[in-house]
């Protein structure tokens, strides 16, 4: 296998350490063939307990960073993002319903089709179900961290500004900064340990939601260079 880019994982702890520190080491034999890999774990602070446990695990694990997450998910996203020492970073569910082993074969469609974002696409045996789940993803909770699997280029996503709803709208603003977008299958599992809950449309975040696709419209984009991954 072709040697992958120096990457970050970014980690909302919302799942138990327990679960989190599975994740890490699954990940980790995965991307074993990663030229360096770092985990950087947003805590939210809500958990004492759950906050002792990471500092633990930081410091059994070298590769492990502990971020302190206040506030909404787009601003964690931006200050991970700032802090990330990888070419490329990869946002995953704590819970583990997003297979690490998918993300050698996304990072290879980045590199072989030149996008700046490679969206994880799980598959749903009904297509009404896909279609739901898409339309209700935009209107969800703005607290409520990333379910999905995304690798972006860590340099694509430092261009775009610090606008709220950022995560939501994702995809236009990077192909607004000149960057290409694409999707790639992932397997999306479903552990019967699962403890983040499936997203659910707000009737309360819709105008909320409508007010950032507006802010987004008006960003006026620099354009984001492209280099090989």
């Amino acid at each position: 296998m072709l040697a992958l880019p120096k990457l970050s994982l970014i980690v909302f702890a919302t799942a138990p350490a327990a679960q989190i520190a599975a994740l890490i080491e699954e990940a980790s034999r995965a991307l074993v063939h990663a030229r360096a890999l770092e985990f950087l774990i947003l805590d939210g602070g809500r958990d004492a307990r759950l906050a002792q446990a990471l500092g633990d695990l930081a410091l059994d694990v070298a590769r492990v960073r502990i971020l302190p997450w206040s506030g909404d998910i787009d601003t964690a996203l931006g200050q991970a993002a700032r802090q990330a020492q990888g070419d490329w970073l990869v946002t995953l569910d704590s819970s583990g319903r997003a297979d690490p082993h998918d993300l050698p074969d996304m990072l290879c469609a980045a590199r072989h089709q030149g996008l700046a974002l490679v969206q994880g696409r799980a598959h749903h045996a009904s297509g009404a179900k896909r279609w739901l789940a898409r339309l209700a993803t935009p209107f969800t909770a703005a607290h409520q961290p990333p379910q999905g699997l995304y690798v972006i280029e860590r340099e694509a996503l430092r261009a775009l500004p610090p606008l709220k709803g950022l995560m939501r709208f994702l995809p236009m603003l990077i192909r607004r900064g000149g960057g290409r977008v694409g999707q790639h299958p992932i397997l999306w599992r479903t552990p019967s340990d699962a403890v983040a809950p499936a997203p659910r449309p707000s009737l309360g975040a819709l105008g909320e939601t409508l007010m950032q696709w507006r802010q987004a419209r008006r960003w006026r984009p620099r354009q984001v260079s492209r280099r090989p991954a």
